[in-house]
């Protein structure tokens, strides 16, 4: 899907019943653990609200991986409220409170915008690959990325969860990111 992300509308809602959405299966276990405990918070709603979210309820070990947008609209936008800290480590910059489009990277900015719009159009989680490249040259590393819907009114889709295990190729990304964009 292209779309310039300010010039997006708000996401059509889906005439089906998200509610019913198919569930995931993951052979990672900490991508099911992560999976599972959204789940259990969303009970038969289509996605829990975010005051339901409860940090320690997670392993330690995960946190780092997880990344939390608010969801702007018109014009729509999508702004992190937490940026674990591996991926500080990797991007070297904290993104909280900035917008995703302030990423370096045009190709992560696609990618990443793509697949947020996707959950706030669907109105469900979503696994995919995903591709971080540091600059126009830097090399494509394919991760998973798990991204679950928060709706605070049961209507839209408030913040969008993400969890994105970075640990197998946390040190080639960080050193090209170095490389592309400096301190």
């Amino acid at each position: 899907m292209n779309f310039p992300l300010a010039a997006a509308k708000t996401p059509q809602l889906p005439n089906d019943d998200a509610v019913n959405q198919p569930t995931l299966t993951f052979d990672s276990a900490d991508y099911q653990a992560c999976y599972d405990y959204w789940l259990g918070l969303k009970g038969d709603r289509w996605a829990p609200s975010w005051r339901r979210w409860q940090w320690e309820n997670l392993s330690v070990n995960l946190i780092p991986y997880f990344l939390v947008v608010d969801v702007h609209y018109e014009p729509l936008d999508f702004v992190y409220r937490f940026f674990g800290t591996a991926s500080v480590k990797m991007h070297n910059v904290d993104f909280t409170g900035k917008s995703v489009n302030e990423i370096r990277s045009p190709v992560t900015i696609k990618s990443t915008c793509d697949q947020y719009y996707e959950v706030t159009r669907r109105r469900q989680a979503i696994a995919s690959s995903y591709t971080i490249q540091a600059g126009e040259y830097g090399s494509p590393h394919m991760q998973t990325s798990l991204r679950m819907p928060m709706s605070n009114d049961g209507e839209k889709v408030d913040q969008i969860v993400s969890f994105i295990d970075w640990r197998k190729d946390i040190g080639k990304i960080r050193d090209e990111h170095l490389a592309a964009y400096g301190q």
